[in-house]
């Protein structure tokens, strides 16, 4: 299977942990938001938990997506944690 390097931005807390932006080796042919999340977890055991809890929010491209949207090469993404205030 060819691998092709994907950045993310971490937002938020997300960042808290790893810093503002983290590379993942994806497929070429891209994956669903909902295994780029499984794939974060297993490469950065400090975003698990909060991925596990199902609020984090992706943005691919600038556009709220589903966990099932598939992300290719060149996406830009991002990810979002819940937030909170008044």
């Amino acid at each position: 299977m060819t691998m092709t390097t994907l950045r993310i931005e971490l937002c938020g807390r997300l960042a808290e942990a790893c810093g503002r932006e983290v590379e993942l080796a994806v497929p070429i042919d891209g994956l669903p938001v909902h295994a780029l999340f499984a794939a974060l977890a297993d490469a950065h055991p400090l975003l698990g938990e909060a991925l596990a809890r199902g609020r984090v929010r992706a943005c691919v491209n600038e556009e709220l997506v589903s966990g099932s949207t598939v992300v290719t090469a060149g996406d830009a993404v991002a990810l979002f944690p819940p937030v909170s205030g008044g």
